[in-house]
């Protein structure tokens, strides 16, 4: 028999789990394994430390869980088919494990109410919500009286020859209109029965309705997904909390609305296989939606319960299996911050309602009870940017991407999960004076307190190798903090990933003294963001005669955390598969007191030479040998051994390269510092960051 394979064959793949070796916190585990052309059946078995078998399971998918939960062991699993078999992999199920109960999709959906509201809270949840969550209702009648004095929206035109640029500003403004506004006059009338509000939230909602047979605006559309996922996240909810506030024929309108919406979220599912391809992350967004509509549209007769258990049973399955890709155990989100404060809300809606209806929770898994340590870490609001990935320069603030940087990412986690900083962090984070997209999950019931919890007091020093994240800090609690993050990664750079491995900034009380470099510039796709900012060069990694980690594989651009020092605040990464032709390229970093020794070892056949890239955001100039950067106060100096070739302001693809003048984007500048290297076979060199 052939071999089974084990190494992922396309980026869109999912990894091996366990993997040989692995502490596994969730029990029963979910097993996958990577998908094999024209296999129509995989057959799971599960060892015992002896090697008994224990179980076996046969499925479709390229994914499967155990019936009955594991003790406390070592373990050894296989995955096989009839033509393909494969040798034992050892994993051991820690002690601490998390218990995770699957909740069926059948009874869910027959302990669903009838009543409504019922998805986002019920009437007899609203006396309680109103008395804790008063601060929060007095934000909400801001947004209120802002909807309120806004004329309905215009339809698109993005779709029409000419019209191509308008696409983004449209699908931005949409969300104010659908995210916040309707979201926001749909919750002050479920709460407070403000009638006014309820009429603004029908008048938006029976607008937007009809776009579910608008090709430009459907969710499989081949123009862009971003207005359909905008109606399929918001429109069912709304439509649950006004629901006293319809007719017979517009509570029918908005029921084909959303049964053509979740069809089509179905249908987009299906056309990436996204169990075995779960890496798009906007269609990652789509289970929730659609196992929400599954039980908003219960009771109704615009759809059958079967179709209707059938969706809910695609989602859990989802939720219950592979998901969350880009979300690692140990609670990382291998896209970057601005990403994760996002794609970790979007769901909390659905998984409130299972939660609630089936007794089982969702969350029992270890990235969500872990993901406010990478919070801590990445999300500091005091921090001037967030890197990694697309978006790093936002926050919640942005005019370019209102709230997409979570207001609070930290709510609904922290008080689920803790530790006490994420608590006080979320209490920071909730001052505020107007909602700007993520109103879903403000006025959830309470969740209970998570037993059991993984997430533990954070340290100065963290490893998120899932993600591949380093964190090292001189006090993580003070305001005086120096802190250094860096990326080194088993996720390429497809996506929202650029070719960045073993890059890091450097903060100083949160000043950003060096940083990524480059922007979206008009939205995600334009030259400047994928020939400039996704590039090796626009960050602080090394380049290789000229030329970064941009290779034809890119399964091989992968980096890897080999070792982290907590007590001496000491990480190596090793980057070497990135780069061509290299044999050896690791980085070694260093923080002691008030510096940072960054020590590169590169190793090749022939002589090569070393381009050294550093980022700021304050224009740096050299003076007795060294460079220095100083911004907002914190001053940085620069040793380095190899020549200084430039300091620019200049990138190498224009912030509007090939972006029509009437849409270009400004933004604050950006500058680059090159060191060069002779040329030869091994170098070794030790850079200084020295704060003053």
């Amino acid at each position: 028999m052939k071999t089974f394979p084990v190494e992922r064959t396309a980026l869109s793949q999912n990894f091996q789990f366990p993997s040989e070796n692995e502490v596994v916190y969730e029990n029963p585990p979910t097993f996958i394994w990577i998908p094999v052309n024209d296999v129509k059946e995989y057959t799971l078995s599960v060892f015992d430390k002896n090697k008994n078998l224990i179980e076996s399971v046969k499925t479709e998918k390229c994914f499967a869980n155990l019936n009955k939960p594991l003790t406390s062991d070592t373990y050894y699993w296989k995955v096989e088919t009839e033509k393909l078999t494969r040798d034992f992999m050892k994993f051991e199920i820690s002690e601490n494990a998390l218990l995770f109960e699957r909740p069926d999709a059948k009874s869910l959906f027959d302990s669903y109410p009838e009543h409504r509201p019922a998805y986002l809270f019920s009437k007899e949840d609203v006396t309680e919500l109103v008395n804790l969550k008063a601060s929060e209702l007095e934000v909400l009648e801001n947004n209120v009286s802002v909807a309120l004095s806004r004329a309905l929206p215009e339809f698109p035109v993005f779709h029409k020859k000419g019209f191509e640029h308008t696409h983004r500003a449209y699908f931005g403004e949409h969300r104010t209109y659908c995210d916040r506004d309707m979201v926001a006059c749909g919750l002050m009338y479920a709460l407070n029965g403000d009638e006014k509000a309820g009429q603004k939230a029908k008048e938006l909602m029976l607008h937007f309705c009809p776009m579910a047979e608008l090709e430009h605006c459907a969710i499989d559309s081949s123009f862009d997904d971003e207005i359909g996922i905008s109606n399929i996240r918001c429109i069912p909810p709304v439509f649950d909390m006004i629901y006293p506030l319809l007719n017979r024929d517009e509570k029918q309108t908005v029921l084909k609305a959303i049964y053509l919406y979740a069809h089509q979220c179905e249908k987009k599912l299906k056309l990436i296989n996204y169990e075995e391809n779960p890496s798009n992350s906007h269609v990652g967004r789509i289970p929730a939606y659609l196992g929400g509509a599954s039980l908003i549209l219960k009771g109704t007769d615009i759809c059958d319960d079967e179709t209707l258990i059938r969706w809910l049973k695609y989602s859990l399955d989802i939720y219950c299996g592979i998901f969350p890709y880009y979300g690692g155990n140990d609670g990382s989100w291998a896209e970057g911050t601005f990403y994760s404060t996002s794609y970790t809300k979007w769901y909390l809606p659905f998984f409130s309602a299972v939660e609630r209806y089936s007794g089982k929770s969702l969350f029992d898994r270890p990235f969500y009870h872990r993901y406010t340590n990478f919070l801590i870490h990445f999300c500091n609001k005091d921090y001037e940017l967030h890197p990694f990935c697309d978006g790093y320069w936002c926050d919640s603030d942005s005019e370019e991407w209102p709230g997409f940087f979570a207001q609070n990412p930290y709510s609904v986690y922290a008080d689920k999960f803790g530790p006490d900083l994420a608590i006080k962090r979320k209490n920071e984070c909730a001052k505020q004076k107007f909602y700007m997209l993520h109103l879903l999950d403000l006025f959830l019931p309470d969740f209970n307190k998570a037993e059991n919890a993984l997430a533990k007091d954070p340290e100065n020093v963290e490893v998120f190798g899932d993600g591949g994240f380093v964190a090292m800090h001189t006090d993580l609690e003070s305001k005086d903090d120096i802190c250094v993050l860096a990326r080194a990664s088993r996720f390429s750079y497809d996506s929202h990933r650029h070719q960045d491995q073993g890059s890091f900034t450097l903060f100083s009380k949160g000043v950003a003294l060096i940083t990524p470099s480059g922007y979206f510039g008009k939205g995600y796709g334009t030259n400047h963001h994928l020939k400039w900012m996704k590039t090796t060069k626009a960050h602080n990694s090394l380049l290789i005669n000229g030329y970064g980690q941009d290779k034809v594989n890119p399964l091989e651009a992968v980096g890897k955390i080999v070792s982290v020092d907590k007590e001496n605040k000491k990480c190596l990464l090793d980057m070497s598969t990135a780069y061509p032709d290299i044999n050896l390229c690791q980085r070694e970093l260093s923080l002691e007191d008030s510096c940072l020794t960054v020590t590169d070892t590169v190793k090749a056949d022939t002589e090569v030479e070393i381009t050294y890239p550093l980022h700021t955001l304050s224009l740096p100039y050299e003076k007795d040998g060294k460079v220095i950067v100083e911004r907002k106060g914190e001053k940085l100096e620069i040793t380095s051994p190899l020549t200084l070739e430039a300091i620019t302001d200049k990138y190498d693809v224009d912030l509007n390269d090939g972006v029509p003048e009437e849409y270009h984007a400004t933004m604050p500048q950006q500058y680059h510092i090159y060191f060069k290297s002779k040329k030869q076979k091994e170098h070794k060199i030790i850079t200084k960051l020295k704060i003053d």
